[in-house]
């Protein structure tokens, strides 16, 4: 009989550790899925900023950086990086991504499997106001986002990671 209760008493508390975890995760998701939701909704209303922190070159090779976004309130698109990214041999470059288009837009592309949401931006930036994209993906249950910057002839020039949040009314 004492062997019978031990059990049961063993097996209640595996019982109840399990449902405390559990709630421990939902509670994780759930906030999770709210900082996705806030980001969403500041991307479909066109009021955010994106806080780059990581670029990535062509051949792949990782930069990390500060003072460098996307933001875009309403029509009004602004692209920036930092002055010391590119360094002083490319700054001529650095002159192409640093703009702002009074006539900025963005659409909604899709969702993909994972759920991951797509957006793209168009816009004109650089020196000689071409038209170009930035293609934006949301990653799922997240805030965190991934940058294609492409030129107007939507070729490839550019990669970033970044944290999108709204702007403040």
């Amino acid at each position: 009989m004492r062997h019978v209760a031990h059990l049961f008493l063993l097996t209640l508390a595996a019982l109840l550790s399990g449902c405390a975890s559990q709630r421990r995760a939902t509670a994780t998701a759930d906030s999770g899925n709210q900082t996705f939701q806030t980001a969403l909704a500041a991307l479909e209303s066109q009021r955010f900023v994106v806080d780059i922190d990581e670029v990535y070159t062509r051949k792949g090779k990782r930069l990390d950086t500060y003072q460098s976004y996307v933001r875009m309130q309403g029509p009004q698109l602004e692209v920036s990086f930092a002055p010391d990214l590119f360094g002083p041999r490319n700054s001529h470059r650095m002159d192409q991504m640093r703009a702002t288009d009074e006539q900025g837009r963005i659409e909604r592309i899709g969702t993909k499997a994972n759920g991951d949401v797509q957006f793209r931006i168009h816009g004109r930036w650089g020196w000689q106001q071409r038209s170009r994209s930035c293609l934006v993906t949301l990653f799922h249950n997240s805030d965190r986002v991934f940058l294609e910057f492409r030129t107007e002839r939507d070729r490839p020039e550019g990669t970033a990671k970044g944290t999108l949040r709204p702007l403040d009314r």
